[in-house]
């Protein structure tokens, strides 16, 4: 769950980013460029599914002759950031949004967690695909739902976060099975960031 203090600090940043041009609202090109955004970022999703591969199978590593101890477990967190990063600015983009200037990470991080956290709107543009998604079920009520979804949108971007932090920090001399572990938990976070993003951006 994102702090109330986390939220606060990106409203305040937010109205900074747009006083200094860092991020523009109402921008009627952004949307033209939610494909071009999407499909980097499945690009870079299906790079670090490769370089996952890679680093764990010994045949794809004889087979592409490299060596058998070559591994790219940073890559692989990198890549699968950078995926959750061009999902989300597709997002933004998708509402008419364009971050710009030299911090786009964070700018794209305040905005995800002001225009879609702090007000619910990624917890209902959820919703909105859930229910559609389940037409003519009425197992759970609205309510729940929502409450789902909120927790959902919150999870999303509490992912987002850990990946951008954690690709800023990763220590380079950790052993390689931990380095495995960070890999695989950045590619799955990335995975079910970009199956809820594209669900959005398609409903």
């Amino acid at each position: 769950m994102i702090e109330k203090e986390r939220i606060e600090e990106a409203k305040r940043n937010v109205k900074q980013y747009i006083d200094d041009g860092l991020l523009r609202i109402k921008d009627k090109d952004a949307p033209k460029f939610v494909d071009f955004f999407m499909k980097n970022a499945e690009s870079s999703l299906q790079t670090a599914s490769i370089l996952q591969e890679i680093s764990d199978e010994q045949s794809l590593k004889s087979t592409l002759k490299v060596g058998s101890d070559f591994e790219s477990y940073l890559w692989v967190i990198v890549s699968s950031y950078y995926s959750m990063f061009y999902a989300a600015t597709a997002l933004l983009a998708s509402q008419g949004m364009r971050v710009t200037g030299q911090i786009v990470h964070r700018v794209t991080e305040d905005a995800l967690i002001h225009f879609f956290v702090s007000n619910e709107k990624l917890a209902k543009l959820l919703e909105q695909y859930e229910e559609a998604k389940a037409a003519g079920l009425e197992l759970i009520g609205r309510e729940e739902l929502m409450k789902r979804m909120q927790k959902k949108a919150n999870e999303l971007i509490v992912a987002y976060e850990s990946e951008r932090k954690k690709r800023s920090k990763f220590q380079y001399d950790i052993g390689i099975q931990v380095k495995r572990g960070y890999a695989q938990t950045s590619l799955d976070r990335a995975k079910e960031f970009m199956f809820e993003i594209s669900k959005i951006l398609k409903s």
